[in-house]
């Protein structure tokens, strides 16, 4: 099942993005029911560079349907004050168009498992098993746009797996907003570890890649999971965000540099060959030039084979809105190229240490000027020589890195 996001224009300088499905059948199990509809609350002194995002404490409904134990919807008659919860009575009569919309938090069980393919590609579906988010960094809007974390039960992820693996499916990822905090909401909590096992133990995929996992639930348990599966690819992704400590506590982060630090120095030495990437962020409200040369200083210090480098952006109703000392775009832009290029020089070493060697890569729906397009077990592109069914793994021997990919031949045209 795919979703699409879709924009909804309103009357004043603001938008909103709500996720919708294909029908009101499907709508009922997600965010957005099909039937809602949306205003936002007119933003009575709204931060500089806003751009069009709403949040989501600044939307109203209408549909009394919609109502839960603890959520009282909002009315809007044109004023600042009748954005206020109204717990007396609804006024409707107020609406005349419009989006209705549920409130976000009142959903505490994740009903169904999106799937999404990535683009041309037709091998790596993409399971969601897990929504929400119940951390509170103060840059971050996703927990008042996906609500609290919640779960696809187990036995809805075995099913899941089971029936992609049927489809001919052979790698499948699993992902989440806070994909590490699976099971963690179930009335008798499982671990995220738990969930990994059962893929293993009760289904025949071939070969199962985890996406990004905060660093404090890479658990030793789940490190020597991972290390010791063939069918678990070798890669792990670890967001960062920064590398000063005092930029993590005001991120509201849960982890500290060190503690980052080990866990991403147990993962290599578990898997040497692994590929270990980071979400990193420049330019966060107060980050000094000191604060940046940590960052900049454990980058280069950790086995990292490629970065996502983010310069920070103001979400209207995120605590870091309203940190004084906001970085000058200027200076966030420059830390952000300093980290690219050396993301790029970190990723260019690691794939040069995989010339001469062979390596396992599952081939993409992708042929391009002789060569069939492909991703290795520990996450890096490669270029196969000739025109490869898509959906195989391929032993292959890596002869070169060209453009940010791996060139090789499949193992059996090398000996022939």
């Amino acid at each position: 099942m795919k979703q699409q996001l879709v924009r909804i224009a309103l009357r004043d300088r603001h938008a909103t993005v709500a996720e919708r499905t294909s029908t009101a059948a499907e709508a009922a199990s997600y965010d957005v029911p099909g039937s809602a509809r949306l205003k936002a609350c007119p933003d009575t002194n709204p931060p500089r560079h806003s751009g069009s995002f709403v949040p989501v404490g600044d939307l109203t409904t209408e549909n009394n349907e919609l109502r839960t134990q603890n959520y009282v919807p909002r009315t809007y008659d044109g004023t600042a004050d009748s954005c206020r919860p109204d717990t007396r009575h609804l006024r409707p009569e107020t609406f005349t168009d419009g989006v209705f919309v549920s409130d976000i938090f009142a959903h505490t069980e994740l009903l169904a498992a999106p799937v999404f393919e990535a683009a041309n590609q037709r091998t790596r579906p993409n399971l969601k098993v897990q929504d929400g988010c119940d951390n509170r960094c103060s840059f971050c809007v996703i927990p008042y746009v996906r609500g609290q974390s919640r779960s696809l039960k187990l036995d809805d992820v075995i099913h899941e797996v089971d029936g992609l693996v049927a489809s001919g499916y052979r790698e499948v990822v699993i992902s989440g907003i806070n994909l590490g905090r699976w099971g963690r909401d179930f009335q008798a909590p499982l671990r995220f570890e738990d969930l990994v096992s059962a893929i293993l133990e009760r289904t025949a995929l071939e070969k199962l890649r985890i996406s990004s996992v905060e660093p404090m639930d890479w658990s030793d348990e789940l490190i020597a999971l991972v290390a010791g599966s063939h069918r678990i690819a070798k890669h792990a992704h670890v967001p960062m965000q920064s590398g000063s400590d005092r930029v993590l506590r005001g991120m509201h982060r849960k982890y500290r540099p060190w503690h980052y630090r080990e866990k991403i120095e147990k993962i290599r030495s578990a898997m040497p060959t692994a590929a270990i990437g980071a979400d990193v962020m420049v330019g966060f409200p107060g980050e000094s030039d000191a604060d940046f040369e940590e960052t900049r200083g454990m980058i280069e210090d950790l086995p990292f084979t490629y970065l996502h480098v983010f310069t920070y952006s103001a979400r209207p109703g995120t605590p870091a809105v309203h940190i004084a000392n906001q970085v000058p775009v200027r200076t966030a832009r420059d830390r952000n190229r300093v980290l690219r290029e050396l993301a790029a020089a970190k990723k260019f070493a690691f794939m040069q240490s995989f010339v001469g060697k062979t390596v396992d890569a599952i081939t993409l729906n992708v042929f391009n000027g002789g060569y069939t397009e492909a991703l290795t077990d520990n996450y890096l592109k490669l270029k196969l020589a000739g025109r490869h069914e898509a959906n195989q793994w391929i032993p292959t021997r890596v002869q070169d890195v060209e453009h940010g990919a791996l060139v090789g031949e499949v193992m059996a045209d090398v000996s022939a």
